[in-house]
This record gives structure tokens, sequence and C-alpha cells, in this order.
């Protein structure tokens, strides 16, 4: 897969991984089980994308990027 079309994969899959962080911090709220939900959102995609091992580094790097802008908004209330 080249870097055109992870990229635009990533951009289309935005709507959907911030969906997924949304509503594992709703089910697993607080600090603490990051890599947990990192996991989770991982074998989900992996369990319904076939190509998912060469698009995880973007996504990957893309959730924490969402999930540090989440937090630095005020999003995820932290120790709740």
């Amino acid at each position: 897969m080249n870097a055109f079309t992870i990229l635009t994969t990533v951009l289309q899959l935005i709507p959907a991984i911030i969906a997924a962080i949304k509503a594992i911090e709703e089910a697993m709220p607080g600090e603490g089980k990051g890599e947990m939900k990192l996991r989770a959102i991982r074998e989900i995609i992996e369990a319904s994308y076939d190509k998912a091992a060469a698009i995880w580094p973007a996504v990957e790097k893309t959730i924490g990027i969402l999930v540090g802008l989440f937090n630095t908004a005020g999003t995820f209330q932290k120790g709740k």
C-alpha cells in the first residue's frame, strides 16, 4: 500500500475513529487504560479490515493526535 493510499484511507476513517474513541471512552472512562483502549480499537479494525496492518501505524498516530486534542479541549474529563 503506498503512502497516498494510506493517507486517503486514514482520512476517510477519521469519523469512525473518533466515534470509536468516544464510544470506548464512554464505556471505560478514566485514566490509566489508554493501552487497553488502543488495543481494542486495533482489534476492531483488524477484525473488519484485511489490510489493517498496512495502515495501523498511521491510525495509531492519528488516534494519539485526536486523544491529545480531546484531552486539551476537555472533551475527556481526567479523573472521572
